[in-house]
């Protein structure tokens, strides 16, 4: 007959001698038969009724078609089936079939067959469908999904025996060389840590679902999230339970990574603060100090004369360095989250005073402005309010000419309180404004000028611990506008 003809290239993989007496057999029967290398995605052979169902003229023209799955959830479904068919017996399964594109389903006996190399292949005995696909089409499409999912779902008992899984989750069974032994928790043995995997399955058991990142047994690391609920074995009606569980070991990897890191950067935070706070105590003492000798030594110079303007400047120059070392220790404690925050009630116009007189001390030729209306009394931490007004003054100083003037003022405004720093300076550029209160920002605008762009941050944070807003309106080469707004109550 010429469909038992064996093909004649050895890569089609034809069948060893011995087989032709079994496939005669075959060949009288009525029900589509066919062989089918695996590992090749080819037929070997197929009995008349097979090369009928799939429209081939001859077993040569067959074996000439290319038959590699479309989804990797049949590739995982048919190399399960396979190694699982390779240690003998058969099974007994539904398969949707594909001849000339229109899907058939048959209710197939699979079993392993030799071929000529020696490798297994799939003796398949497709049998007529008990069913038909439009009977139950939605269950159809939703088993597909399950089989195609790189998800890997499974469903077993209460007590841990495996009713099934998709070709995913089997090719991993395989792959972890579990096996379902009958009266056995299996379902344990898949874990490293079985007392985390037993509280999952008790959780899920009680509340109906449940979900954990779980170790996998074996040496090397494989971290998977578990999803479990509680369902009913369809077939027995049994109480079961559905796993899905995906591999997330790169994520973990990634995540133990960073949470290294940022442990060798809290310890790198804590070194500096520590740092910070020893030698902003060494530079007080001396400090504390030489403002007290040089107030000493004004007291006994005539008033006016050279010597107590130089005792003068020696103080407000050790008040400056008090200043920095505070206003370091406030930026270390911003990046840290311990800002010490004391409200009171307190005149923020007489703190927008005594802040414009500092800056006066320090800038004697520079002309400043102010403007000061009728403000309630806020709850401020006097000390936080300070800083950041003497940060804005300064930073209108250094970036305006010598010549134009700095104005302040502060106002209620409705339902809010005020305060704003103008210079007429070099700007903002626009397309940096939205990023200027960003730590470690600078403006392009201002290369060449010293700063460390921590200032305009520690402002906002400040305001911002009040209740208050902070905002900037600026023209580049005119000059900006910084304002505070605080709620009045």
């Amino acid at each position: 007959m010429q469909s038992l003809r064996q093909p004649d290239r050895a890569s089609d993989a034809p069948l060893p001698p011995g087989h032709g007496a079994a496939l005669a057999l075959l060949a009288l029967i009525g029900r589509p038969v066919w062989i089918y290398d695996v590992d090749r995605a080819r037929m070997t052979w197929a009995n008349p009724a097979g090369l009928a169902f799939w429209g081939a003229d001859s077993v040569e023209a067959l074996c000439a078609r290319d038959f590699n799955p479309e989804g990797r959830g049949t590739a995982a479904r048919l190399e399960n089936l396979r190694r699982a068919l390779e240690q003998g017996g058969c099974r007994d399964e539904r398969w949707t079939f594909y001849p000339g594109g229109q899907p058939t389903m048959r209710d197939c006996r699979l079993s392993g067959v030799q071929l000529a190399d020696g490798r297994t292949g799939l003796l398949v005995d497709a049998g007529e469908s008990t069913a038909e696909a439009g009977d139950f089409t939605y269950e159809l499409r939703a088993i597909e999904a399950v089989r195609q999912s790189p998800l890997m779902i499974s469903l077993m008992s209460e007590g841990g025996h495996w009713l099934m899984h998709n070709p995913a989750a089997e090719a991993l069974i395989a792959r972890l060389g579990l096996a379902n032994i009958p009266n056995y928790d299996n379902y344990l043995a898949l874990f490293a840590v079985p007392d985390e995997a037993r509280a999952l399955r008790a959780k899920a058991i009680a509340k109906g679902h449940a979900q954990a990142t779980l170790r996998l047994c074996g040496k090397a690391l494989r971290m998977h999230d578990v999803l479990m609920r509680a369902v009913r074995d369809p077939v027995s009606g049994r109480l079961s339970l559905m796993i899905s569980q995906q591999d997330v070991t790169r994520s973990h990897r990634l995540e133990q990574r960073l949470h290294k890191a940022l442990a060798r950067e809290r310890a790198v935070t804590e070194t500096q603060r520590l740092f910070l706070s020893v030698t902003s105590h060494d530079f007080r003492t001396p400090l504390t100090i030489i403002d007290g000798a040089a107030r000493r030594i004004g007291r006994l110079a005539e008033k006016g004369s050279t010597v107590a303007e130089r005792a003068e400047t020696i103080r407000a120059t050790a008040r400056r360095m008090v200043e920095a070392v505070d206003r370091t220790l406030g930026w270390a404690s911003i990046a840290e989250g311990k800002v010490a925050f004391r409200p009171e009630p307190a005149d923020l116009r007489a703190l927008a005073a005594k802040a414009l007189e500092g800056q006066r001390a320090l800038h004697p030729d520079r002309v400043f402005t102010a403007a000061f209306g009728d403000v309630p009394l806020l709850n401020l931490d006097a000390g936080l309010i300070e800083r950041s007004l003497d940060n804005l003054l300064s930073n209108a100083v250094k970036y305006s000419p010598p010549g134009e003037p700095v104005d302040l003022r502060c106002a209620r405004r409705g339902r809010r309180v005020e305060l704003s720093v103008s210079d007429h300076g070099i700007g903002v550029p626009q397309a940096d404004v939205k990023r200027l209160f960003t730590r470690f920002f600078r403006a392009a605008n201002t290369k060449g000028t010293k700063g460390t762009g921590i200032g305009l941050n520690a402002v906002k944070f400040y305001t911002e611990m009040h209740g208050g807003k902070v905002s900037v309106r600026s023209v580049e080469g005119e000059g900006a506008m910084f304002t505070l707004s605080f709620p009045a109550g």
